[in-house]
């Protein structure tokens, strides 16, 4: 079975911003700052701590009955991945407004034009309340191309709960407006998420058009959804759409607060000119995360036989994805 082929290079923003700039901060600045989701409060928790590059990862389904399950280890990959992006991209926005805002009034703030002493391009943060939301805008130009107009490259809103960097929301990062300027990194298409962060985390991520890092030249259709349970487990459940040869795979993985858990995958894919329609089950166990069970509708196209008993799972029964990438 093939590798997820996500991965989400935030590169394209250069080096850890620190925005040169100055003047007026007015009452509004602290209302804005405290508007804007924090890295930390917007993100996919997993299970374990370990957070393997998905392509090391997996999946090639092989880990056998007592072995180091393959599939809680893609799980904590996925997690990884996205969390890369948005925790990246909020990062962004703390670094910025953490300065003194250019300047504002009584419903927006400013923060740049600016930029880091070793930044490639320059960057402008523009934050304004409308109604009971917070909008903001960062966008950027490049430095070697003086007079160049700036592109928006992350855009969002933010809903505030009254506790500071809590609340629900929307943001969207722009890749391909973000290779007009100096020095962009290689990803394509749009990631955007709607998260809120009032009790247990949920977070929704769309990314069409995204490049195929692990087969050059393909793009994939990307949906993602994560729900957080409240006492440390988890929902994680993806679905990817291979544009350029049809391939659709999605991944479910349910994990509880002690780390045991299952993923029930689903992969529809042309191998050696044969389609394949593989489903499969895998559950494992605590830490460490030894795999209990395993199940499949094709177990001798996988190269894993099934094996151990669907009693040891966290969850019962199997719960495929209800994701659905266009």
């Amino acid at each position: 079975m093939r590798k997820i082929p996500i991965r989400s290079s935030l590169a394209v923003f250069g080096t850890a911003l620190a925005v040169a700039c100055g003047g007026s901060s007015g009452a509004f600045k602290d209302q804005a700052r405290e508007a804007m989701p924090s890295k930390d409060t917007v993100q996919t928790s997993a299970p374990g701590s370990a957070a393997p590059g998905l392509a090391s990862a997996g999946p090639q389904s092989d880990s056998a009955i007592g072995a180091s399950s393959s599939w809680k280890d893609v799980t904590v990959g996925v997690a990884a991945t996205f969390n890369l992006s948005t925790v990246f991209a909020l990062g962004l926005v703390e670094t910025i407004t953490a300065q003194e805002p250019t300047n504002c009034d009584a419903t927006s703030c400013t923060w740049g034009p600016g930029h880091g002493a070793l930044d490639s391009n320059t960057f402008e943060l523009v934050v304004t309340k409308n109604g009971a939301n917070f909008d903001y805008v960062l966008s950027g130009a490049p430095l070697s191309r003086p007079g160049a107009a700036f592109v928006a490259i992350l855009n969002g809103s933010a809903t505030p709960s009254g506790s500071a960097h809590h609340g629900s929301g929307t943001f969207t990062v722009d890749f391909d407006a973000a290779a007009r300027l100096d020095r962009p990194g290689t990803d394509t298409g749009k990631l955007s998420v709607v998260y809120t962060n009032i009790g247990p985390a949920s977070i929704q991520v769309s990314f069409p058009g995204a490049k195929d890092h692990d087969h050059p030249g393909q793009i994939d259709n990307i949906v993602y959804k994560y729900q957080a349970d409240g006492s440390g487990g988890g929902d994680l459940d993806v679905a990817i759409h291979n544009l350029t040869i049809d391939n659709r795979f999605t991944v479910h993985s349910r994990w509880k607060s002690d780390g045991q858990g299952r993923a029930d995958v689903e992969d529809k894919l042309v191998f050696g000119g044969t389609p394949y329609d593989v489903t499969l089950s895998e559950c494992w166990g605590i830490a460490p995360f030894s795999t209990v069970y395993f199940s499949s509708n094709n177990a001798a196209a996988i190269g894993q036989p099934n094996g151990g008993t669907e009693s040891a799972c966290a969850f019962t029964p199997a719960s495929p994805s209800t994701q659905s990438a266009p």
